[in-house]
């Protein structure tokens, strides 16, 4: 068949039949395809292209009852094509087709800017097909015709005979800007799309289970004999980078992590850290998140996609640090008041907003334990004469401007600012601005990423700082891993 199968498929199309009885009769015709290949390529790559080839048929070119075989047109034989300003139309002889087709101007104008790549990403000669609704070989010889190429202006050259040089540099920018902004929101959404993906993966994998640990109830608790501080004071206590279900192999790494070492360096730091306080709290904070968990998808990555080496699936390291994190809080029970809030790290931003629920959950008719309930990655609380705040330390690093912004009037109240973060996994005080900023140590042990990094010189333990209700921060306790 010496036509593409476009050409023949639009010169054979019988507006009287169906789309089944055309393929019926293209089957006839040429019987290379079955009558239901014929159907799915009509439908595919054909009737959107009806109307257009229906109006530039021959015989159906005619202005003034003129065809367009015996209409004049100036310069048509020397340049292969005439502008008709009049009408604002294009026409141009195409050998392919026989004829001259007429293209509106406005048309003609779209189609040469797609072509161009100095708006944007340049469209291919099959995506001119579709998007305008031309067969790819007539296209082709019609940008030859108007000497079009991907490096060119999208500009015709009567736009450019009449408009002056600045107002076409100022409307290119101003395109580019449009086409930058076009790519932006594309990207957006199938940023937005993959993490609708990723969420109903997570939904179907982890939630039915995930259920079932909330019909537990909270036990009733027996509290410590610690007796009485002179001054009220809070503990705040976080376990920031704990990186629940991250593996480490000792003989590639220099020591093991995995679930029972990581368990027992929290629960025995922690009973470290409270044997050492001096009388009972008036309440602890417990700041979690942060990095809770080692990974945040179901196929075993942090929040961006980024593989881990890990030590039990997701589904489980999901569910098990659930439970892990609920007995780290009753073991606090026994002291304190507690109060739960959360800074959703780099690794685990949706698991630990799951983690955040789950545990508002089960403490719900908890007197003595208070859960935050906020999806904000930052997180702020009062504590007597002290302003707290609390982030995993991956985004925002303006943190003393921030405080004092965000919570204007508690800033103005409040002599004392502290922040408390982690995400670097070593400890480190800085003062500035009116504000005192802990950087906080990690539990975790080391795996292959830090290993060949080098990221081992820091001592891994759990930190814990008493802020008396008048005088804020005065005390810091720090319980090394041996």
């Amino acid at each position: 068949m010496e036509q593409s199968d476009i050409d023949f498929c639009l010169s054979n199309f019988d507006r009287t039949l169906s789309v089944m009885g055309n393929a019926r009769r293209l089957h006839d015709l040429n019987p290379d395809r079955s009558v239901r290949g014929w159907e799915n390529y009509l439908r595919s790559n054909v009737l959107d292209m009806l109307d257009d080839y229906e109006r530039l048929k021959p015989g159906q070119n005619q202005r003034a009852g003129q065809s367009m075989e015996t209409e004049i047109l100036p310069d048509v034989e020397g340049k292969g094509y005439y502008y008709d300003a009049g009408a604002d139309e294009y026409i141009t002889f195409l050998s392919c087709a026989e004829e001259m087709i007429r293209v509106s101007g406005d048309k003609h104008r779209a189609m040469k800017e797609a072509y161009s790549n100095m708006v944007g990403k340049p469209a291919s000669m099959n995506e001119m097909s579709r998007r305008f609704g031309i067969p790819r070989a007539w296209f082709d010889e019609y940008r030859r015709r108007h000497g079009w190429t991907h490096d060119m202006d999208p500009y015709t050259d009567e736009e450019v005979a009449v408009s002056e040089p600045e107002q076409l540099v100022d409307d290119l920018i101003l395109r580019r800007r449009q086409a930058l902004h076009q790519r932006y929101e594309k990207r957006k959404w199938e940023e937005i799309e993959k993490d609708a993906e990723s969420y109903r993966m997570f939904a179907n994998t982890v939630l039915n289970e995930f259920r079932g640990l909330m019909m537990e109830p909270a036990p009733e608790v027996q509290r410590l004999p610690l007796g009485h501080p002179i001054h009220d004071y809070a503990l705040v206590i976080s376990p920031t980078d704990f990186h629940w279900g991250k593996h480490g192999w000792v003989d590639e790494v220099g020591e093991h992590y995995g679930f029972d070492e990581a368990r027992r360096r929290l629960m025995e730091k922690t009973e470290d850290l409270v044997n050492r306080l001096p009388g009972s709290p008036e309440k602890i904070i417990v700041a979690t998140g942060s990095d809770w968990f080692h990974v945040d998808t179901d196929g075993g990555t942090t929040t961006k996609g980024t593989p881990q080496d890990m030590c039990g699936s997701p589904a489980e390291i999901l569910m098990s640090g659930c439970r892990l994190a609920r007995e780290h809080i009753d073991l606090l029970r026994q002291v304190s008041d507690v109060e739960v809030v959360f800074m959703p790290g780099n690794h685990d931003r949706m698991s630990s907003i799951a983690l955040m629920m789950y545990l508002s959950a089960v403490y719900e008719d908890c007197d003595d334990c208070e859960v935050v309930v906020s999806p904000a990655t930052r997180q702020y609380l009062q504590y007597g004469n002290t302003l707290m705040g609390f982030i995993h330390g991956d985004g925002a690093r303006n943190l003393v401007e921030l405080m004092s912004v965000e919570q204007r009037q508690l800033w103005g109240k409040c002599e004392h600012h502290v922040w408390f973060h982690g995400h670097l996994h070593h400890q480190k005080v800085t003062e500035k601005g009116g504000a005192i900023i802990y950087q906080l140590p990690s539990l975790a042990g080391h795996d292959r990423y830090h290993y060949r990094n080098g990221y081992t010189t820091s001592r891994a333990g759990l930190s814990a700082h008493i802020v008396d209700k008048q005088h804020g921060v005065i005390g810091s306790l720090f319980a090394p891993v041996h």
